[in-house]
Parts: C-alpha cells; structure tokens; sequence
C-alpha cells in the first residue's frame, strides 16, 4: 500500500515515506519533522481519511443537483432561551419555524439558511430546507411563544459550529447584504434575504470550522486514530 517518496496523510498532516522497515516506516512531515510509523495503523488512518474525502465530495455532488436556479438564500435569526447554551426550540427535531407572513409566502423547499444567534452575534450553522412546510403547534416543539400554530421547515444540517468558541462572529466577517447587521434590531425567528455571495463566504467559513470540529473530536475520542510515535 505504501511506497518509499509517496506521499500520504494522517490527522497530524501530510508526509513523505523516506523508508520502510516492516512494521514501521520512517516519513518526513511537511514541517520537517520525522517520525517511525507503524505501518498497519498508518494504512487504517489513511484508508478512513479517503472515506472522509469521499463521503464529503458526494454530499457537495448531492447539494449541488439539488440546488436549483431557484434556490432563496437567508439568514434566520434566533434568538437563545439561554446563552450559556447553544440549543433553542426545533434544533434538536431539525425543524425551523416561519412566523411572519412574508416568511410564509417566500420560503420554500430547497432554500438555504444560515442561522445567526441574535444574543451572541454569532453565525452558527448552514442547513438546506427539505420540505415546503408544514403548519403544527409550536407547543409541540417546545416554542414559548403567542402563536399556537405556525409553519415549520425540516432541514438537513451541512456544517454547524459545536461551541461559540468556533462559531463564525459577526465582526469576521463583512457583508454585502447586511453591512451593518451587527447594529440592527432583528426580530427572532425572522428570515432576512440575503445574496448568494454572502451565503457562500459564511457557509465556506462554517464548513472549515465543522471540519475541524470533527477532526478534534476524532483525534481526541478514537484510540484507532491515535499515532505511535517515536524519535
């Protein structure tokens, strides 16, 4: 599988093979620094970083033909029962809510959405609206709020920030759409129109920082994914 002056990669970056000396191999990173792999872990990172690769670039293919001409782009603003937590009716059933009538009448299937936390000034997840909404009771979904009924959105979530330490804050960023929607009231649950452009910047930033949410995660919880490294 490994070949001497290939170049691999594991989730401390790429490397070369400078030798290879069953069970282990001596590479050479990026940075400079070399290490004695062993040969099978090595081949078992690799094989499940392809996997990542592959599973990430069949969601794109899958986003894209879904993602048609007519494909809307918003931000929702939500605001947080509690901002020491990053959780808020509907997140946890997927479902988001559209409480003004303008919001009725334009969101659809297929829009996409940022969700911006009104409290934290925050940009904290990208999700795809899976369906045309349906009208339930708010109550179901653990909304305290005066309507008893209102329309809700299923959604697929494409990236999402796991703490406010990682989520995308509203001074990162400059937008076209919205240059000064760090000073302007918003209503929570509102959706505000935006321009695909913008949609694009923020979605690419929350994708990079899911991505590393992820790859802290699995280096941290998965023993197979751990590297025996010696000088």
């Amino acid at each position: 599988m490994f070949e001497v002056n290939g170049i691999y990669e594991n989730r401390k970056g790429k490397y070369t093979i400078l030798e290879i000396n069953d069970p282990k191999m001596r590479v050479r990173y990026e940075d400079g620094t070399e290490a004695n792999l062993k040969i099978e872990l090595q081949a078992r990172i690799w094989e499940n970083i392809a996997v990542e690769l592959e599973a990430k670039e069949a969601k794109k293919s899958t986003r894209k033909t879904a993602v048609g001409s007519h494909t809307q782009h918003f931000i929702q603003c939500i605001s947080l029962p509690d901002v020491e937590e990053l959780t808020f009716p509907g997140w946890p059933e997927k479902v988001i809510i559209a409480r003004r009538k303008e919001d009725v009448k334009t969101v659809k299937k297929g829009d996409r959405v940022i969700i911006y936390l009104i409290e934290l000034q925050l940009f904290y997840a990208v999700v795809t609206i899976t369906n045309d909404g349906v009208k339930q009771k708010t109550k179901d979904y653990f909304y305290n709020i005066e309507e008893e009924d209102a329309l809700f959105f299923s959604f697929d979530i494409d990236a999402e920030a796991q703490s406010p330490e990682t989520a995308v804050s509203i001074d990162s960023v400059e937008l076209e759409s919205y240059p000064t929607l760090s000073k302007m009231r918003l209503e929570a649950d509102a959706y505000l129109k935006m321009s695909e452009d913008d949609f694009e910047l923020l979605a690419e930033l929350l994708t990079e920082v899911a991505e590393d949410d992820e790859d802290e995660t699995i280096d941290s919880n998965d023993d197979d994914y751990e590297e025996d490294i010696e000088d």
